[in-house]
């Protein structure tokens, strides 16, 4: 069992979400001010983000691991679900209430 509520981020959590990607889809393909903290359940989510102008492409359940991303605001990114068939699940964390989204066109 996950304890949303004990995990640890290293900010104050203040929105908890669980975000649904369908097979093949995108989500997020943004930035915005806040920081957030993903964990991705699902066994093709590919996290994306622009760091230093330099793209990166992580899976974010390696082995069947759990990982957690933190991703700082202002910074581009995306979770695309790359299997064809199973749907994809995001435990999202963030420090405040989203807001002030920009479009990106990271993938």
């Amino acid at each position: 069992m996950l304890d949303i509520d004990k995990i640890e981020v290293g900010f104050e959590v203040k929105q908890r979400s669980i975000v649904h990607i369908p097979p093949g889809q995108l989500g997020g393909n943004h930035k915005h001010p806040r920081t957030e903290a993903f964990i991705g359940i699902g066994r093709e989510l590919e996290l994306v983000w622009k760091e230093n102008e330099k793209l990166i492409k992580e899976m974010m359940n390696p082995g069947g691991q759990l990982v957690l991303f933190t991703i700082p605001p202002q910074v581009e990114h995306a979770v695309k679900n790359k299997s064809e068939a199973e749907n994809g699940m995001l435990i999202e964390l963030a420090d405040a209430e989203q807001d002030l989204v920009e479009v990106c066109k990271l993938i």
